[in-house]
């Protein structure tokens, strides 16, 4: 690392000034999740439409009317960095064959009116809260987790599990008791019927449990799957919170459907996982083949049709 020859390369590319960057004459990005991939030559993608594919963009640059040409697959929402684009993209570019003119605050020096308006995201996936259950590791604070009396040995295991990988801070606490902590990813530890632990009491949410019907789950279509209150069964999924930040929710029908799916908390970022899981009892015999269902959520944090949820056994 301290060799000469790779101290020369040091000092030569940090001593390039940014205006001797050309803009390249095409480039192409292809990104798995937003929420970790930044920006290439000012392209950044925002949201896909499915996101378990990955989304691609083929920008061209035509010389003849010298607009940039973009040409997109699997995404559903972009934006163009101005700090890093600036002085490659013109007054109109091409996306999808869809012409867009691009305004200006001052045409000569190119600079952009930059729009402050965010509330698409108010209501919808994006940022931090984009990729698989992994994304609960990207915190800003400390991990804040709520676990009833019954299950407290399960939230110290997991307390203990990201200090040991992460050196990661944690606060635990029981029903009843304020989290003080905020600006942190929660993982909330639930166990049996609602009257126990309120879960989602307005069922705004496509996975939640009903004091009746035990865990319900609406996919992409509107079908609903209950699973009733069977021994064994449990399920982990993310949810979103207020800033940007998520809730993982590891629920258990008892103690061994809790078990189940408390060791699916992710503890490696970038292993490729969904964004939901539903195990049955079987998964202590036949492993991955004992599970209910999995799959994503999209952009609206609705089930996506790709998402696989099977009926009850």
């Amino acid at each position: 690392m301290a060799t000469q020859s790779l101290l020369n390369f040091y000092d030569e590319i940090l001593k390039r000034h940014p205006s001797e960057q050309t803009a390249p004459l095409s480039l192409k990005l292809v990104v798995m999740n937003p929420g970790t991939m930044g920006s290439k030559g000012g392209l950044v993608v925002d949201q896909l439409t499915a996101p378990d594919l990955p989304g691609k963009i083929t920008a061209v640059y035509d010389a003849e009317d010298s607009s940039w040409h973009l040409h997109t697959s699997n995404v559903h929402r972009l934006h163009i960095d101005p700090a890093a684009a600036n002085s490659w993209f013109r007054s109109v570019i091409s996306i999808d064959d869809s012409h867009i003119k691009l305004l200006k605050e001052d045409p000569v020096s190119c600079q952009w009116l930059v729009s402050t308006d965010s509330h698409w995201s108010r209501d919808q996936r994006h940022g931090r809260q984009l990729g698989g259950l992994d994304a609960i590791l990207s915190t800003r604070g400390r991990f804040l987790i709520s676990t009833p009396i019954e299950a407290f040995s399960f939230g110290i295991q997991i307390s203990r599990n990201l200090f040991q990988y992460f050196g990661a801070d944690t606060e635990i606490v029981t029903p009843g008791r304020s989290l003080t902590s905020d600006g942190g990813n929660r993982i909330s530890l639930l166990l049996g019927r609602p009257s126990q632990m309120p879960l989602d009491a307005d069922h705004s949410f496509p996975i939640y449990v009903d004091k009746d019907k035990g865990l319900v789950v609406h996919n992409s279509y509107g079908r609903r799957t209950s699973y009733g209150f069977e021994d064994g069964l449990g399920a982990i999924f993310l949810r979103p919170n207020a800033g940007e930040t998520l809730e993982v929710v590891i629920w258990g029908s008892d103690i061994s459907g809790l078990r189940h799916a408390a060791r699916l908390l992710p503890m490696l970022a970038g292993v490729g996982q969904p964004d939901f899981v539903i195990v049955g009892k079987e998964c202590a015999w036949q492993g991955a083949a004992g599970v209910r269902g999995l799959g994503h959520f999209d952009s609206l944090w609705n089930i996506t049709d790709r998402s696989v949820v099977l009926q009850r056994r």
